[in-house]
């Protein structure tokens, strides 16, 4: 069982913390929507890492091994048991991290994964854990340099772990400024300009735990009080759907690509700045930026009863997407993959009924109908469940959508 995912519970718990302050508080932080859509991103990210390789790992330990007779001689023994050599792997890690997370700002492909980070219009602890699915994984590379000082893959491991963990509690907007912690570490303030899409704010702020290598590679920007954060991407995303967040930026590269006539545009786009695209392709299939004067959040309306469907859907999703990730192990292949698959759907399925997509009328029987078909291909243990989970949520869908009784909620204001 990995740190992160040991972790998962307590982020749970701080994130029920949080929300409970903003309703009591009136803080405004947490829309029903974007919270569902960034927690499903999240928890897509977590499944679908159940049922492909690591590529980091499946590349640095042959690496390591080869290398460990080479690291014996010159005398370098790391320890995950040595809280100083721990600090030490954090340190040298969050060094990658850094450009690793500047080069996914700055590339095209990359940015295409890291994307998914940042399109929630709103900033609370969920958009922590709003994260990619690595579905083109590229990010293993920045990590290999490590090597060189012998760090040994559970040592990398470890220190990963803990990098991404302490990045949870930043993404809060209720933690003010503390100026020493400013200049040394990662903060909720230089964490929210990382966040924001004003001029001033875009591209800085890229350290995980310690800041000192944005004030080192000149990419540190202070958060200003005549400046608030307007928070999202430049190209919103406009949708809960957690599959069409990770796959936005592929899907305009690869239409790109397809209709440029150059081949060396085709080829070389992929790898270009960030936000480039041939002019031919541009100039037919322009995608306007946002208008940040006149910014409006992605803030489709539905019935009180559907958001209450929704809402017990994702409840749902969670415990068993953290039933597969503590009992995945003891399943065969398929039976997770099966798992995978139908957890997925209804994620997808879920954000579609957010956005008010009036198709998910039928898509959502049909889901519940699949869900039916392939109960005998799962273990017996949770044929009562699912059957009781597929009968509950056809009768609750079936009387939200079918009779038309529902009323509608009131605007949420900006």
């Amino acid at each position: 069982m990995s740190l992160v995912t040991l972790a998962i519970p307590f982020f749970l718990l701080a994130v029920l913390l949080e929300l409970a302050l903003d309703r009591w508080r009136g803080w405004g932080l947490y829309r029903l929507n974007d919270a569902i859509g960034s927690l499903s991103a999240g928890i897509l990210s977590r499944i679908l890492g159940l049922v492909r390789v690591g590529i980091l790992m499946l590349i640095y330990i042959p690496l390591y091994r080869w290398l460990e007779p080479a690291y014996q001689n010159l005398g370098i023994a790391w320890s995950v048991d040595n809280p100083w050599h721990l600090v030490l792997a954090v340190f040298a890690y969050d060094f990658c991290y850094y450009w690793k997370h500047r080069i996914s700002h700055e590339i095209n492909i990359f940015w295409a994964e890291h994307l998914v980070h940042h399109q929630s219009e709103d900033y609370n602890l969920t958009t922590a854990l709003r994260q990619s699915s690595d579905l083109v994984p590229l990010g293993w590379v920045f990590y290999l340099p490590l090597l060189l000082i012998g760090m040994p893959p559970e040592v990398l491991i470890t220190a990963g772990a803990i990098d991404l963990i302490y990045q949870f509690w930043v993404h809060t907007q209720k933690f003010p400024k503390v100026r020493w912690m400013e200049w040394i570490l990662v903060t909720p303030s230089n964490h929210r300009v990382h966040h924001a899409q004003n001029k001033i704010y875009v591209d800085r702020n890229y350290g995980g735990v310690l800041i000192i290598w944005d004030r080192l590679f000149g990419t540190y920007q202070e958060e200003l009080d005549e400046e608030p954060c307007i928070y999202g991407v430049r190209k919103p995303l406009n949708t809960f759907d957690p599959l069409a967040a990770n796959l936005q930026h592929f899907k305009r590269m690869w239409l790109d690509a397809v209709y440029t006539k150059s081949w060396k545009e085709k080829l070389s786009l992929w790898f270009r700045a960030t936000g480039y695209r041939p002019a031919d392709a541009e100039a037919a299939m322009p995608v306007p930026s946002g208008d940040l004067d006149n910014f409006r959040r992605f803030d489709p309306q539905i019935a009180r009863g559907l958001r209450f469907y929704v809402l017990g859907q994702h409840l749902c999703y969670s415990v068993a997407t953290l039933a597969l990730l503590w009992y995945g192990k003891t399943l065969g292949y398929g039976v997770t993959a099966l798992l995978v698959l139908m957890l997925v759907a209804g994620l997808v399925l879920n954000g579609r009924i957010l956005d008010g997509e009036s198709r998910t009328r039928h898509w959502e029987l049909a889901r519940l109908s699949l869900v039916c078909t392939a109960i005998p291909l799962v273990p017996t243990a949770v044929w009562p469940v699912l059957l009781g989970y597929t009968a509950a949520s056809a009768f609750l869908w079936w009387l939200l959508v079918f009779t038309g009784k529902d009323d509608r909620v009131s605007p949420v204001s900006h």
